[in-house]
């Protein structure tokens, strides 16, 4: 059996932008611009140049693991993919063992696992699940309106949910783990509309809670936070193709290319009227 849990977790910043940048002309400084130029490659290279002089630095640990994580989305082929998620993996490793309990490493460890959980034979997928679920509690323990937390459990219970109802018994059988147990359509549903809500002008949160949405059958649910989706400002180097993504799937319900492009940052109109 394939246990493949695509846990498309939030890339997004963990707090507000402005939160976490740092002064430019600092090795983290320079990192956070690039990142948020859209070259999440150069910001990898910069971080790994102040590794080379200090390789526990926290802080550049946590962001070499954001840049590794989507670089490796957008790659093709799951090998490709894995040669940036297996050392995103280990940069947040070492980001939470050098700072346990920081929100950024066990936020970054938590979605670095589930993006490398994708690819992941059955065992260590579950293995890397069971890390997403409780990285994001014991987030959520810190700070219970931690946005980034409840996409993280929204997607965890979206995926494990998504799974046939054969592989879920036989995945809760043979491998005994709260991640797989503690999971449900309804605890998606909060743990999504619940990071949507706190973080509204992130892309990815918008997207996911649509995407569930459209899954159970909720149309006008879905318009309106694919709607939202394209209204959020594009930040980060995802956000382009999490927007085309959210056009196509308007344009399936003959809501067209130009009404939805047209849609101003910032708010979208009521689509259930």
């Amino acid at each position: 059996m394939r246990l493949v849990l695509h846990l498309a977790i939030h890339l997004s910043l963990v707090s507000p932008i402005g939160a976490q940048l740092v002064g430019f002309g600092d090795p983290m400084g320079e990192a956070d611009m690039l990142y948020l130029a859209g070259e999440p490659r150069m910001s990898l290279e910069r971080l790994e140049e102040h590794l080379e002089a200090d390789s526990t630095d926290y802080d550049a640990l946590w962001r070499a693991a954001r840049a590794a994580v989507v670089i490796g989305i957008d790659e093709e082929g799951s090998r490709v993919q894995n040669r940036w998620l297996d050392p995103a993996l280990d940069w947040a490793l070492r980001a939470a063992s050098a700072r346990p309990g920081e929100v950024d490493g066990l936020y970054w460890r938590g979605v670095s696992a589930g993006r490398r959980a994708m690819n992941a034979a059955p065992g260590y997928a579950v293995e890397l699940a069971q890390m997403v679920y409780d990285d994001a509690h014991a987030i959520l323990a810190i700070d219970p309106q931690h946005a980034g937390a409840h996409n993280m459990l929204g997607k965890l219970n979206y995926e494990v949910m998504s799974m046939s109802r054969v592989k879920r018994l036989v995945a809760r059988t043979f491998m005994d783990r709260p991640s797989l147990d503690d999971t449900s359509w309804e605890q998606a549903e909060y743990h999504l509309a619940r990071a949507a809500e706190l973080a509204p002008e992130l892309v990815l949160f918008q997207f996911d809670v649509a995407q569930l949405y459209r899954k159970r059958g909720r149309r006008e649910e879905a318009i309106g936070a694919y709607l939202a989706t394209l209204a959020a400002p594009t930040v980060h180097p995802t956000d382009q193709r999490l927007k085309e993504q959210a056009i196509l799937a308007l344009a399936e319900w003959g809501i067209g290319t130009d009404t939805a492009r047209a849609v101003p940052e910032g708010g979208p109109p009521d689509a259930t009227r």
